[in-house]
């Protein structure tokens, strides 16, 4: 049984995981979606200068290397003094790291629409440096210079042509940030702070009320208390990564696993500090 079977039927098992609120919750984001993936397809106007925009960057970064940082706690661990020379793509609220650490990333990617963008919009509408919004948000921006939308679909898959097609949807995005570095060019790709483990027991997709003391992020306070976050779907996720990794290979680039105790156990581990001319 080839590798590919096998994550096929974890996916499957994943989804008969999946909460019935989770279910409930995919029919009706594809329902709410036509309208949205309508506009996207428009040959004019705004979505025609946002795929433009989108097109600049393909190929940006050719043959150079980046760091994709999530949002875990194993964060607290880095140095980031030695990523700010470093092409970075940073989610959600690291912003969050520029009080904390005097650090902000290349870029930014921000896809979940509960979340992250419709909770957190006014900071992330605040934002300078180069953000990839989901398109289906698009309307609680300004449509700034700097913010560019893509179109996340409902499959895993993987195009290379993020500026032409939807982006795959590995319900995570981690997924959406090693697309876009595929996009760019970047040929060698480290992940940073992707803990891959969350304080709950509740079901894939659940959705989890914050008490505002949880420690899944680097930071404290990361959501608000009776603010809201989606329980963590480990085997799609993974399955996703299984996909990341294996379009990598097959296009002679490389992808590695930086996070200092993560438990991901798809991508080959390489220790973070041996990447820098430093002794700690």
């Amino acid at each position: 049984m080839n590798s590919i079977t096998i994550n096929f039927r974890r996916y499957l098992s994943a989804i008969k995981k999946m909460s019935f609120e989770r279910l409930y919750n995919l029919l009706k984001r594809r329902l709410y979606n036509i309208p949205n993936i309508i506009a996207w397809h428009f040959p004019f106007g705004f979505s025609k200068k946002n795929k433009q925009k989108l097109a600049a960057f393909k190929d940006l970064h050719k043959g150079e290397r980046c760091f994709i940082i999530a949002n875990g706690p194993s964060l607290k661990h880095i140095d980031f003094d030695l990523l700010k020379n470093e092409y970075t793509i940073g989610m959600n609220r690291i912003y969050l790291l520029e009080k904390e650490k005097g650090f902000l990333p290349t870029y930014l990617a921000t896809i979940d629409e509960k979340c992250q963008l419709r909770q957190f919009a006014e900071d992330f509408n605040e934002l300078k440096i180069p953000v990839f919004y989901n398109w289906n948000q698009r309307n609680l921006f300004d449509k700034k210079v700097n913010q560019h939308f893509v179109k996340v679909g409902f499959s895993i898959s993987f195009p290379k042509d993020i500026s032409k097609h939807q982006t795959g949807n590995g319900a995570s995005v981690t997924f959406t940030c090693i697309q876009l570095a595929f996009f760019m060019g970047f040929s060698k790709v480290y992940i940073i702070g992707k803990d891959h483990s969350y304080d709950t027991n509740l079901k894939s997709g659940k959705a989890v009320v914050s008490d505002g003391k949880e420690d899944n992020h680097f930071i404290k306070g990361y959501y608000k208390k009776g603010m809201v976050w989606d329980a963590p779907s480990y085997d799609v996720e993974e399955y996703a990564y299984q996909l990341s990794k294996k379009v990598y290979e097959k296009n002679n680039r490389e992808i590695y696993d930086a996070t200092i105790g993560g438990k991901l156990q798809v991508f080959d581990k390489v220790d973070f500090y041996s990447l820098f001319n430093t002794n700690k």
